[in-house]
């Protein structure tokens, strides 16, 4: 077996030579490990043809069906498996013995184990023999033990061997891959059928026999080999194409708010979900018409998109009417592709035509599109919805436009009674069994501190879902106290599990899969701040686990990712080795999406200095500017702001250079402090360092008078202490402290997993001055997207023109230019985080392109804080697949590249 079809392969465990699918052979080897002569095994011609049927012996006691593994297959096992728990069966009373394959290359042997040892087989086994040991051995044990005993039975591997080395064809290595699979089908003696495989969490009961029916009867077949994949059902998704200035963003908004806005030309992708009042969803994606943009549209295109052409009736020079009859060609091969259907033309600015010259530049319009399309007719579903007086801009016709291609895309027929029977069993438990689990599972379960140490050395007794998602919560809780967020926990928690994989094979088999873990991480995350927003004032312990699952029953439905999944996702290999988004539905959030980002109010003054000096400080930790001069810039921006805020609000505290300077030396030293220690622990937030270090407010007290600290002199400039000079480094905090302090991070960084907020004034105003400075240091046409400040500075000199580049576009003006640098830098950021910044830094400006970069940062300093990105966007979203590879919307608040202002036609 190869490792695609072997879960358990090991250096330490035994190999066997792979069984060739030979049923003489297969015949022997049963015959010379104990069973009767009575018995044999036959091939089966075919499992539709009556007369072929006919040649086998009946009742057919098991079936064993050899197989070459499939991408489909594997989705379909781990799809099941990942709803399934580990099975713990043993004894005499159970209705199939079953083991797990730890034997690598052993799944033929498996097979014919499981046909000859369950059943009214199993009665043809002789007394004492090698089988009949092997059974009495196993049935008292559980899965972990039955396996050893395979391990461990040399006379099963030496019989083994002896078959598997004769056959028709050369006997592969014991090491060897091979790509086929055998799973046996046998009836049990509670008269179902049992898929038996040794790859599986257990057994699986498939359904009912009648005691005349065997593995070979018609319901016998269609329960053992027949299986179905369900697609989930989606909204309508369709992509708006056309020239530039065709009238896309207007259409799009035209129909999401019922009004005509003006627009960006800049971005290229806008994305905009339509309700309708029958519950219809329809999302269409604005893809921009610039010659820079268009390949893009490969990254939007899927089987079940559609595609909407606007053709401007103003945009009627030849050139132009070409270069537009290109893109819907374009567009049309990319369907074909993708083996998408459905494609509507329509006519927009009728509204700028007169009455006189509409009918004939709409019919010439018309008629050098059906001479486009004519070559697509018989392969894609083309409407040309020639509706006359069509005006996006004013909303004429456009509604109609849309009801016709939401008639076009509704199904003919409701789905059939089959696919609404298997969705109802896929549904999953009812909230009563889900929490009947979850009772049982709270009794039995340790206690924290034991089940962490269980965790960490390897000796967990159980691995079902329960304990999964217990120890993914641990793990998460010990990550939120070092300042890791929830992707990183998923990273952690991975290499915990191969830990565990590598040391326990058989009984930890969940290979790693990174969007599945990222998704029961957040599931955990969200039901974790459900139940504190009920009950507490801060981020749920490891102790609460037990009230949290059982608050939110949803979590012990194994096979909860369904309504977010579909299979063919999820269980692909891009899905198992990045974090894909979900294509059914979105995950569930913390908070709803808002239309503009938030800032931090200072609401306590006592805090308001040694906050920024928190800042000022990390910031000089981090920079490779000077620590003076870091200092300087944080003093003037501070003083800057201050001024900025009294002349609104007289109660804020005047600037005080004294003041300011002793903080960021008091908090340096309390920095220093911790360097001398070697600790997992990163104290990043201003919350977990005060109460680390127990900071009041106050401190300034044990080292100036009253009337020096609040002096004008010392407003001025600094003043040294009049009581006792500052340190340099403070004692170490306790270990009181410091759990404080780990509380505070992992509510912290709890919070910033589900919000981002813009700093205070001062601090953005000190990150802009610092941004410019760490500017004067890099070359003018460097990249690094490593260095924030390198990014910031490419792109505002791309975008005002002031370097140029062969990979950039000015042709077609700002909207080509903004496109094609985009796509210069979206080969190291991804393409989402390329357009962001690059609609971040077009906005700011503004169309002015006259202003030095320094101006340019002053007047937009939120564009200094490099976090930006996670006030619109969560970072599993961020950093997906999805958002590497195309533009992504963001999901927590929007971005809008309408521009306020009078509509002009």
């Amino acid at each position: 077996m190869s490792s695609t079809t072997d879960p358990n392969p090991s250096d330490s465990r035994p190999a066997f030579i792979p069984l060739e699918a030979n049923p003489e052979l297969m015949t022997t080897l049963i015959h010379k490990l104990g069973v009767s002569n009575a018995l044999a095994m036959h091939d089966v011609y075919s499992l539709t043809d009556p007369d072929l049927l006919a040649f086998i012996p009946r009742p057919a006691l098991a079936l064993l069906l050899v197989f070459p593994v499939s991408a489909v297959y594997e989705s379909h096992r781990m799809a099941e498996d990942s709803l399934a728990d580990e099975y713990k069966g043993k004894g005499d009373t159970e209705p199939v013995l079953w083991w797990p394959q730890t034997i690598r290359n052993a799944c033929g042997l498996m097979g014919l184990l499981h046909a000859v040892c369950n059943g009214n087989a199993r009665s043809f086994i002789e007394e004492d023999s090698t089988l009949d040991v092997l059974i009495k051995k196993s049935i008292p044990l559980d899965p972990h033990g039955r396996a050893k005993v395979l391990e461990t039975t040399p006379d099963l591997a030496t019989a083994h061997k002896e078959a598997a080395s004769q056959g028709d064809t050369p006997a592969p290595a014991a090491e060897d891959d091979v790509e086929l699979h055998y799973v046996c089908f046998a009836k049990g003696t509670d008269g179902g059928l049992w898929e038996l495989d040794g790859r599986r969490k257990g057994p699986i009961r498939r359904g009912d026999l009648e005691d005349n029916e065997d593995v070979l009867s018609p319901k016998g077949l269609a329960l053992g080999i027949a299986r179905w994949l369900l697609g989930g059902g989606r909204e309508h998704v369709g992509l708006i194409l056309g020239n530039d200035a065709s009238g896309k963003t207007t259409f799009l908004y035209r129909l999401k708010f019922g009004e005509a806005v003006q627009a960006l030309p800049t971005i290229g992708f806008n994305v905009e979900t339509i309700d309708h009042p029958d519950g219809e969803k329809v999302t269409l994606w604005d893809v921009g018409g610039c010659d820079a943009i268009r390949p893009l549209i490969r990254h939007y295109m899927t089987q079940d998109r559609f595609l909407i052409f606007i053709q401007s009736c103003t945009d009627t020079d030849p050139d132009r009417v070409e270069f537009s009859l290109e893109y819907l060609r374009m567009g049309m091969n990319m369907m074909l592709e993708y083996g998408a259907k459905h494609v509507f033309i329509i006519f927009n600015k009728q509204d700028l035509l007169s009455d006189e010259e509409r009918p004939k530049t709409v019919k010439d319009l018309k008629t050098k599109i059906e001479a486009e399309i004519k070559p697509y007719a018989d392969k894609l579903d083309i409407k040309i919805l020639d509706t006359p007086g069509l005006s996006a801009l004013w909303g004429c016709q456009a509604y109609n436009v849309m009801d016709e291609i939401r008639k076009t895309l509704t199904p003919k027929n409701a789905a059939n009674d089959t696919k609404a029977e298997i969705e109802l069993r896929e549904k999953g438990p009812s909230e009563e069994e889900l929490r009947n689990k979850i009772r049982t599972a709270n009794a039995e379960s340790a206690n924290a501190s034991t089940f962490w140490k269980s965790f960490l050395d390897g000796t967990l007794e159980a691995w079902d879902h329960y304990t999964h998602l217990r120890a993914g919560f641990f793990v998460m809780h010990d990550c939120f106290g070092r300042g890791l967020g929830l992707l990183e926990c998923a990273d952690e928690f991975m290499k915990h599990l191969n830990r565990l994989r590598e040391g326990i094979p058989e009984r930890f088999r969940n290979t790693a899969h990174k969007t599945m873990t990222i998704f029961w991480l957040h599931q955990i995350q969200v039901a974790a701040i459900e139940y504190q927003a009920h009950s507490l004032d801060k981020f749920p312990s490891r102790e609460d686990y037990a009230d949290i699952v059982f608050s939110a029953p949803h979590l012990m439905n194994s096979g909860l990712w369904r309504t977010y999944y579909s299979k063919d996702l999820l269980f692909s290999q891009l899905a198992r080795n990045n974090y894909s988004l979900p294509d059914l539905q979105p995950l569930p959030t913390i908070k709803q999406v808002t239309s503009a980002p938030l800032q931090e109010k200072v609401t306590n003054y006592v805090d308001r200095l040694p906050r920024f000096a928190f800042s000022v400080v990390q910031k000089t930790l981090s920079s490779k500017l000077r620590r003076g001069g870091v200092v300087k810039q944080a003093l003037e921006a501070l003083q800057s702001s201050t001024m900025r805020l009294r002349a609104s609000d007289s109660s804020v505290p005047p600037y005080s250079e004294t003041q300011a300077y002793f903080w960021i030396q008091i908090i340096h030293a309390y920095t220093r402090s911790l360097e001398v220690e070697s600790s997992q622990s990163q104290f990043t937030t201003y919350e977990a360092f005060k109460s680390l270090f127990g900071i009041n407010g106050d401190e300034w007290k044990e080292y100036y008078s009253q009337s020096t600290w609040e002096s004008i002199a010392a407003r001025m400039t600094f003043v040294n202490p009049d009581k006792k000079p500052l340190p340099n480094i403070f004692n170490l905090p306790s270990q009181a402290r410091k759990d404080l302090a780990i509380s505070q991070m992992i509510n912290a960084t709890n919070h910033r997993s589900a919000n981002t907020d813009l700093p205070p004034s001062e601090d953005l105003d000190f990150l802009a001055s610092i941004l410019i400075d760490e500017a004067k240091l890099i070359p003018e046409s460097e990249l690094n997207v490593a260095s924030h400040a390198s990014l910031i500075t490419f792109l505002f000199n791309r975008l005002t023109q002031k370097t140029k580049s062969a990979a950039t576009s000015t042709k077609r003006g700002d909207a080509s230019l903004a496109s094609s640098t985009a796509l210069e830098i979206a080969k190291w950021t991804g393409l989402t985080q390329a357009m962001f910044w690059v609609q971040q830094i077009q906005v700011a400006l503004a169309g002015r392109k006259d202003m030095s970069f320094e101006e340019f940062i002053k007047g937009n300093s939120v564009l200094a804080f490099e976090e930006l990105p996670f006030v619109y966007y969560s970072p599993q979203l961020w950093r997906s697949v999805e958002a590497r590879d195309g533009y992504v919307m963001p999901d927590r608040r929007r971005l809008s590249s309408i521009v306020t202002g009078k509509v002009r036609q």
